[in-house]
């Protein structure tokens, strides 16, 4: 293969599509098989197929009814970050300061009458 970065992102979905395609025949599956399957339309199939932008979650429904989300894996592996990575992140981007909220002490307010109902004098 390429090297993928030298590629356009237009051949590359065209490569995506014919890989689609080819995982499709390899087990006999129609369009319409890949369809119904994936709750796709045959149309959406079809415009993947072709290499055409959809969304990527109509790739996943479409390597799902294939039983080929291991495609996906490369993506999904956790990486760790190194110590170092994390220093440098840390210092290019320090944490926001916030404003501090100040709070002030309530006192009770007299209201004018105590708790029988009776009016009182200030």
């Amino acid at each position: 293969m390429e090297d993928i970065y030298a590629l356009t992102d237009k051949a590359i979905l065209l490569i995506i599509g014919h890989k689609l395609k080819e995982a499709r025949l390899e087990q006999n599956l129609s369009q319409k098989d890949v369809s119904v399957a994936s709750g796709l339309s045959m149309f959406s199939i079809s415009q993947m197929e072709n290499g055409h932008n959809t969304s990527m979650l109509s790739l996943i429904m479409v390597l799902r009814s294939l039983n080929r989300l291991d495609l996906l894996n490369a993506m999904l592996e956790e990486q760790p970050i190194s110590p170092i990575a994390l220093s440098e992140y840390a210092k290019r981007h320090p944490e926001r300061k916030r404003a501090c909220n100040s709070k002030k002490e309530t006192t009770s307010m007299d209201f004018g009458w105590d708790d029988d109902g009776k009016e009182t004098m200030p």
